[in-house]
């Protein structure tokens, strides 16, 4: 083991004894894999140890998989990104709204959850992807900000853009992502997480929070994709590294769009591209996502100056974010700055 095999191993078995770091986590530097663990067990029912084959949700590290998606179309020219939305819905409220906005969290749609909510007291059965477009087009519920106003970080967005995935491509979400993402990249032990065919995750782990209290999957908003929805494992993960390190699924000109700033007003915290935060850290570019849904969180960074990436996934919130990329990138490059991240 070298030393900074050794190093990672020492970091994430502590944070596992001292804080409680319930996970897997993969670290690849240099275009090599240079660690992979599983700490804990499944959950406080099942207690068998977890492995590096389990599936997790990955909350909003989703996203890039959306914004890759939508890249996908926009490449093969069925996709305009600067086009309106009502394009492709004639009813859609609100002007001025382009893919390109959503992709970079300048949209200034309101928080579908909160709208959602106030109309679907109940609660008993699943929202998906085409309830939350209907009602916005049916409610019209005011945006928080007009498009391209500022940076405001919306899930809204990210949804709508896995449903214009839908209607441009003719495929359910579910359906384009494995066939056009998951089966190109190797990702064999990956899927997006739908309601009405659940037995396609059969090492999907259980959410929890502290102590071990269980998450349930069975949560009314858990049918509504892009934003989240993704189960994935860190060596999918891996894989997923690969085929963009590769230009396995879009050009090196389209995924630099991704990787490229696109919020110049915003002064505080990493910035945005599309599906990724951006900062720099001595001297190049980092890359990443982070996320939180329902007893998981996530994290993914994404390094293409030397082909390396860290990827963290938990199954219990308590404790998961006591492992940060700071830690890694110390490990990995020695000093740098350690920016503030905000939504």
């Amino acid at each position: 083991m070298d030393r900074k095999t050794a190093a990672i191993d020492s970091l994430v078995r502590l944070r596992a004894v001292r804080n409680g770091f319930n996970g897997a986590v993969l670290v690849a530097h240099r275009g090599h894999l240079l660690y992979r663990g599983a700490f804990g067990i499944r959950g406080h029912r099942d207690r068998d140890s977890l492995i590096t084959t389990d599936q997790f949700e990955l909350a909003s590290v989703s996203k890039q998989f959306t914004a890759i998606a939508v890249l996908m179309l926009y490449e093969r020219g069925k996709l305009d990104i600067d086009r309106e939305l009502q394009h492709w819905w004639p009813d859609f409220p609100h002007p001025g709204i382009t893919p390109r906005l959503l992709l970079s969290h300048r949209g200034g749609l309101s928080n579908y959850m909160y709208d959602l909510d106030e109309l679907y007291r109940e609660r008993s059965d699943y929202i998906d992807n085409e309830t939350v477009l209907r009602e916005i087009t049916l409610n019209k519920f005011p945006p928080f900000f007009p498009p391209n106003r500022r940076y405001d970080y919306s899930n809204t967005g990210y949804v709508l853009l896995a449903s214009l995935v839908e209607t441009v491509s003719g495929k359910s979400f579910q359906t384009f992502m494995q066939e056009e993402i998951f089966r190109p990249s190797g990702m064999k032990n990956s899927f997006v997480f739908d309601p009405r065919h659940p037995s396609k995750g059969e090492k999907a782990l259980q959410g929890h929070s502290g102590y071990f209290n269980p998450v349930t999957r069975q949560y009314y908003f858990n049918g509504v994709a892009g934003d989240k929805g993704v189960y994935s494992t860190v060596e999918d993960l891996y894989r997923w590294e690969q085929a963009l390190f590769r230009n396995t699924l879009i050009k090196p000109e389209t995924m630099a769009l991704a990787l490229t700033a696109h919020n110049p007003d915003k002064k505080r915290g990493a910035n945005y591209g599309f599906g990724w935060r951006i900062y720099p850290y001595d001297g190049f570019q980092v890359n990443f996502h982070m996320g939180w849904w329902r007893g998981f969180k996530s994290l993914l960074v994404h390094l293409p100056y030397d082909e390396s990436c860290i990827i963290v996934l938990s199954n219990k919130t308590s404790g998961a974010y006591t492992l940060r990329k700071e830690d890694f990138l110390q490990i990995l490059y020695g000093n740098g700055s350690e920016p503030v991240v905000e939504e």
